[in-house]
């Protein structure tokens, strides 16, 4: 963290630090008068005698009190003039309290002894007591002390008086120059510079160059900033009165020479005014701050002037203990300085204790050096400051061994001190803002950041020019998750100091993560994206001038690790920034790769982050060094082999021997009782190789020897690795699971808490409590852990669990807002709503700008949830709408403000307007706000917009489905939203039904989808008794609507009319059992009339239900007599088809086979007319051999030879195949015969060629008609070709 640097000694003077008068000395002169006694003449006696007076001399006014005197001069009825002369006295004497008792009492006097008294001293007693009261605080009001600084400001009631007694001489004498001067300066103590200067400026006018009047003007012009204007009236009024001006006017003077940078100048006058009072502490520190300004650290009597320096201030701090400006400068030396502790102290390389030569006192977490230049923290944990030689600190000493190192310390408790009574001891608003300062300084460095907030913000708020208490403030925000207000002081410090590189470096990191802050509005995105721009280019050009800086990187890393889609490039940059610091050799911090982890967690890369988190404990543990003396067996409450970096196996210094889970400790063990002590539930394991948990133990705690253990799992010493085997099988060493202690250090307990995160999201839900509770017995006061086990019992279903971890938290933390939020939910969640309506007015109370917003949303909530309370409907709809709309004015991209204040409108029946903030609230926020959907269902449903409206419902369940919510919450918002369903379908029944025709056939569908959705809202939440009766009304109106089905012309079955039957005998007793509950007194939300109602139509239309039933089931059984006689006829019919069909493929298969006989005929004929051919031919050739020697022509018979006759044989082959297939077997004969007889007649006439005849042979026979037309056709040739050959053969003849 940083700190801020020394008091900036260019402030400009207070109203305080201002030359004024007291308005008690009104002579201007030089002249120097004895003091007089104070004369108070006896007239109470009862004969006036003028001799007689009493004389108190100045000596004595001091010692008298003013009670006493003030007593005697209302006795006396002295004069104005009197009480005005005792006021006078004890102001000389610096008794101001004492002076203003009197002027007041004398103020208080009868009005007819004010009024009748002398007008000047009437005036002047008025004026007088006006100036008391504005200076009655002031310790020296004399004109020698006019700069010192009061302990406090008049109050408000004081300047009031003031004010009431100048308005009182004012109507005495208007003209009187005190009034004037008392009014100039209760305007300037207001702050009213212009009146004040008025009034200064009259004075000067009309009484001339008086003294006050001098000095008050010249304070006006400092505080108009006209420093040489005021060092000309300061610079007049020391020539005109150079000895009553005093020491106080050349402070002045020196301060306005010091603002015109005349530093030679203001040293001179500060010095004269030390030297005209040696007392005057306010010359005193302006010598030794210009002094110190004007050191040179080069110069070897640099310490010398140091010290004299300091000594001055310090001086002036024992002279004057209430000098703001004195103490802020010894202060902030302290704050750097470092003090001595008495003795030396004696370190090994690597410790972490010290030994000191003599007991040394340190409180814990108390900042301490070592020798010259090695700090660190004394430790919290050890180190209870009664007093030790050996001490233990936070860090290990990374130097050689050494000894007799002197040992400092800081004296911050020195510096609270007189930071507080600078506080106490101004009301100028840039002292004080240094004091505040100052103090945030050391609670920063203690690390108290809510405490520093605090005061640097009561810093700023004085003094908005403070640059390095506003820096300071930035990150406190910063550490408060307050980034956009921190982005805001740091750019206010980049205005004055432009230089500021860590201011750069911080601003460019917030506008990286503007985005997240800024996500809703478009502007607001717009704007997200310019800063992230800005913010990258800006690293990325860091980088760039550095390149082989790997903390550059890391910067780039934070910055866009601020943006959840730059979380892939933020990894780039970490294992970009490892990869160089490995490289250079540079180790990695345990942070750098905590960070890794996170960011792959949050990528889903959940092995790759568990990687990371291991590689940090590993790192954080080689970092660290064990304590002397630290205990090695420390009882382990973490067992999960999830969580093994957090614990170890160490030896129990135990032998034991045994088979199967029954054990018993060795009599020949090392020692008699164990190293550590056992229990039932320890983890144990032998020869490095077996695991398991004792579940039974004679006697725990140092076990004896001979005592039984018995184990959960079976040991078999076959099992073993060959390694491992023990030597003797007998003896087997005992190891048991304890911690490491890793948790000790506090980064160790972030790490671990990201593992326990780990395992939540990976489903390692008892890896991760147990990490949590481990965390918790370690480190009480951490209550992430506490608000972890909370969620994740609410998320089981447990509401107990997770309301006693609530609890435990809240003693933790109780002002803790997240604590208090996660209580106000759990008590949201049971529906008590006063308990919770008390909690979030608790948090707007605190004006934590963290919860602000979610509580007033919370409160919109509570109110919005409560519109049925009787009589409150309007009030509470516009408290919710007041809540909304507040979060809205502040933060435009809300969602769920915006989502709320639809809701309200959606209530004010303004369903378009609510609708179209619902959908606008989906498109901004893309659907990450599911409720949005059920609002939009619940609008499309008011506008009978059914199909949309169940899709948004669907869409709804899907949505809150894939966040993953607790089962239980899942399971009651399940069958919340399974109800808005079934109502759905319900209204869109009924509306469907309302056609009353046979449009209405789909509502028996609505109505059954109805029944579904109710019966799955039941699954959950059996014995809700709205969802049985909704189920009950279902079922009735599912059966009306079956009933009604014959008069709407919607066809329907007995097996309808029978369900629709059997829901109402359901529902009709539980709607009597609810109606006797409610006799009983038992809480049933259903009125009764409702109830009654309800038996009454649904036994109307049981009986009713009854008799259409019986008309359904005769229709049924009448249609099912004539579907039987339709089904025996169509049986009939297909029998006859299938004969028919039978038939007629026997006979198409007789037609075949005869088809195939008639083939083989035929290539049978086919075969004996070759063979017959061959035959003649030979036969023919040899007979022509024998009649025809060589020589002789053939001798030809009738006009053809044997040749001849074969052709005709051979073309009468096929006369048969005119027959048909259905021939008998005479027709079959007769035309053998006839084909006899054709053959014996054929002999006489002509034959047609072979060449025909085989033509005809292989023709298309396939049919009779075909046969026949070729018989004939070839008999009609043969006897045209007979002719023809019997024409040729006369011719050659």
């Amino acid at each position: 963290m940083g700190k801020g640097g020394g008091y900036n000694s260019n402030q400009p003077a207070s109203v305080e630090d201002r030359p004024k008068r007291n308005g008690l000395t009104t002579t201007a002169d030089e002249t120097h008068h004895p003091d007089k006694s104070l004369i108070i003449p006896i007239t109470s006696t009862t004969e006036f005698d003028p001799n007689l007076f009493i004389e108190i001399f100045p000596s004595e006014i001091p010692n008298i009190s003013s009670a006493t005197l003030t007593s005697v001069l209302r006795e006396e009825e002295a004069s104005l003039a009197v009480w005005a002369d005792a006021a006078l006295g004890y102001a000389k004497t610096h008794k101001m309290a004492e002076s203003a008792e009197v002027l007041s009492a004398a103020c208080e006097l009868e009005q007819g002894a004010l009024v009748g008294g002398d007008r000047a001293d009437r005036v002047r007693v008025l004026a007088s007591a006006g100036i008391a009261h504005l200076t009655a605080n002031q310790k020296n009001p004399d004109a020698n002390n006019l700069h010192k600084s009061k302990p406090g400001r008049a109050s408000e009631d004081e300047r009031q008086l003031a004010e009431d007694r100048f308005t009182q001489a004012t109507k005495i004498d208007q003209f009187f120059p005190m009034t004037w001067v008392g009014k100039a300066m209760l305007n300037l103590s207001r702050e009213r510079i212009e009146q004040a200067r008025f009034f200064f400026d009259t004075t000067l006018k009309q009484a001339g160059q008086v003294l006050p009047a001098l000095l008050g003007m010249a304070a006006v012009k400092y505080a108009q900033g006209l420093f040489g204007e005021a060092l000309d009236l300061y610079g007049r009024a020391i020539a005109l009165y150079p000895e009553t001006s005093g020491a106080s006017v050349r402070v002045a003077f020196g301060l306005c020479c010091y603002q015109l940078g005349q530093v030679d100048r203001a040293k001179a006058a500060f010095k004269r005014a030390h030297e005209i009072d040696k007392d005057n502490v306010e010359a005193m520190a302006g010598c030794a701050v210009l002094e110190l300004a004007s050191l040179d650290e080069t110069s070897k009597d640099y310490l010398t002037k140091q010290e004299s320096a300091i000594r001055m201030i310090s001086m002036a701090n024992l002279i004057d203990r209430s000098n703001a400006m004195v103490q802020n400068h010894l202060a902030d030396h302290y704050f750097w300085k470092w003090s001595q502790v008495p003795g030396t102290v004696s370190v090994t390389k690597g410790s972490l204790t010290l030994k000191g030569s003599q007991p040394i006192n340190l409180d814990p977490g108390e900042r301490i050096r070592i020798g010259p230049n090695f700090e660190t923290y004394a430790s919290e944990e050890e180190n209870d400051g009664g007093g030790s030689a050996v001490i233990t600190v936070k860090d290990p000493w990374n130097m050689p061994s050494a000894g007799g190192l002197k040992l400092w310390k800081k004296d911050y408790d020195r510096v609270v001190d007189m930071a507080k009574g600078a506080l106490s001891s101004t009301e100028v608003p840039e002292v004080q803002a240094e004091s505040y300062f100052l103090l945030a300084r050391v609670y920063h460095v203690k690390a108290d950041l809510e405490s520093a907030q605090k005061y640097y913000a009561k810093a700023c708020k004085l003094a908005p020019g403070l640059t390095p208490a506003r820096f300071g403030w930035a990150q406190t925000l910063i550490w408060q998750g307050q980034f956009e207000e921190a982005e805001t002081h740091l750019r206010l410090v980049l205005g004055p100091s432009p230089s500021a590189t860590d201011a750069h470096a911080v601003l460019g990191l917030l506008e990286a993560k503007a985005g997240k802050d800024r996500k809703g509005a478009a502007a607001g995105l717009k704007k997200a994206a310019e800063d992230r721009k800005g913010a990258l280019v800006r690293l990325k050009k860091a980088a760039e001038l550095s390149p082989t800086d790997p903390e550059l990187i890391l910067t780039q890393a934070l910055a866009l690790q601020q943006h959840e889609t730059d979380f892939p490039a933020a990894l780039e940059r970490y294992r970009k920034a490892v990869e160089m610091m490995e490289h250079q050799g540079t180790a990695v911090s345990s942070e750098v790769l905590t960070n890794i982890g996170v960011l792959c967690q949050e990528t889903n890369q959940h092995d790759e982050a568990l990687k990371m988190y291991e590689s940090a404990l590993i790192t954080l543990a080689k970092s660290e060094v064990t304590k002397e003396g630290g205990d090695t067996a420390v009882e382990c409450t973490i067992k999960h082999e999830s969580n093994k970096l957090f614990w170890r196996y160490v030896d129990s210094g135990l032998k034991v021997s045994g088979s199967d889970v029954q054990f018993t400790v060795a009599e020949d063990s090392n020692d008699s009782t164990a190293l550590v002590d056992l229990k039932v539930g320890d983890h144990v394991r032998f020869n490095k190789w077996f695991c398991s948990e004792i579940i039974s133990l004679e006697s725990e705690g140092n076990v004896p020897l001979g005592s039984k253990i018995t184990l959960k799992d079976p040991f078999v010493l076959s099992d073993a690795p060959a390694q491992d085997k023990p030597t003797d099988s007998s003896l087997i060493d005992l190891q048991i699971k304890r911690s490491n202690d890793r948790l000790r250090n506090p980064l160790a307990v972030s790490i671990a808490f990201n593992m326990a995160r780990l395992h939540e999201d990976t489903g390692r839900t008892v890896a991760a409590i147990e990490l949590h509770k481990a965390i918790i017995k370690r480190h009480p006061s951490y209550v992430n852990c506490y608000l972890r086990l909370a969620c994740i019992a609410r998320d089981c279903g447990s509401l107990q669990d997770c309301s006693q971890w609530l609890q435990s938290a809240f003693k933790v933390d109780p002002g803790n807002p997240e604590v208090r939020t996660l209580v106000g939910n759990l008590h949201l969640s049971l529906c008590d709503w006063a308990p919770a309506q008390t909690i979030f007015d608790n948090l707007l109370q605190t004006k934590d700008p963290n919860v602000e917003a979610y509580s007033q949303l919370s409160m919109g909530n509570i109110y919005f949830s409560n519109l049925t309370t009787p009589g409150k409907f309007s009030k509470h709809l516009k408290h919710a709408a007041d809540f909304f709309s507040r979060i809205l004015n502040k933060d435009r991209g809300n969602f769920y403000a915006a989502n709320g204040l639809g809701t309200v409108l959606a209530e004010k029946a303004e369903l378009s307007k609510a609708r179209e903030v619902f959908n606008r609230v989906r498109e901004v926020s893309e659907d990450s706000i599911p409720d949005s959907l059920l609002n939009l269902g619940h609008i499309y449903l008011a506008q009978k917009q059914h199909p949309q409206a169940l899709k948004m419902y669907q869409t709804y369940m899907s949505r809150t489905s894939k966040l993953g919510s607790g089962k239980s919450e899942n399971n009651r918002e399940d069958a919340e939203v399974l109800l808005y369903i079934s109502f759905t379908y319900f209204d869109w029944g009924k509306q469907t039904e309302l056609q009353n025709n046979s449009k209405a056939a789909d509502s028996d569908e609505r109505y059954q989808q109805c029944i579904k959705h109710i019966e799955l809202a039941m699954k959950s939440n059996r014995d809700n008794l709205v969802l049985r009766y909704n189920l009950c009304m279902a079922k009735l109106q599912a059966a009306h609507c079956v009933l009604q089905k014959q008069y709407r012309n919607i066809p329907r079955t007995a097996q309808e009319v029978r369900g629709a039957l059997q829901g109402l005998e359901e529902s009709l007793p539980v709607v009597r059992q609810l109606l006797k509950w409610k006799g009983e007194g038992k809480k049933i939300v259903v009125p009764t009339a409702m109830l009654e109602d309800f038996i009454k139509n649904c036994s109307e239309n049981i009986d009713s239900a009854k008799d259409h039933l019986k008309e359904e089931e005769k229709k049924e059984n009448e249609a099912r007599e004539m579907r039987e006689l339709q089904r025996v006829e169509a049986l009939m019919l297909q029998k006859e088809r299938e004969l028919t069909m039978v038939v007629q493929k026997e006979k198409e298969d007789q037609e075949r086979r005869e088809r195939e006989r008639r083939a083989r005929d035929k290539m049978r004929r086919v075969e004996n007319l070759v063979s017959g051919w061959e035959k003649e031919t030979k036969h023919d050739e040899s007979v022509k051999a024998a009649r025809n020697p060589v020589g002789e022509a053939p001798q030809v018979v009738d006009g053809f030879n044997q040749n001849e006759e074969s052709h005709v044989s051979g073309a009468n082959l096929f006369d048969s195949d005119s027959a048909t297939d259905d021939d008998e077997p005479e027709k079959d004969e007769k035309k053998s015969k006839a084909a006899a007889q054709e053959s014996e007649r054929s002999i006489e006439r002509p034959v047609k060629p072979a060449t025909e005849t085989s033509k005809d042979l292989f023709g298309d026979s396939s049919d009779d008609s075909s046969d026949e037309e070729l018989t004939s056709s070839a008999n009609k040739r043969g006897a045209d070709s007979d002719d023809d050959e019997g024409n040729k053969r006369h011719k050659r003849g």
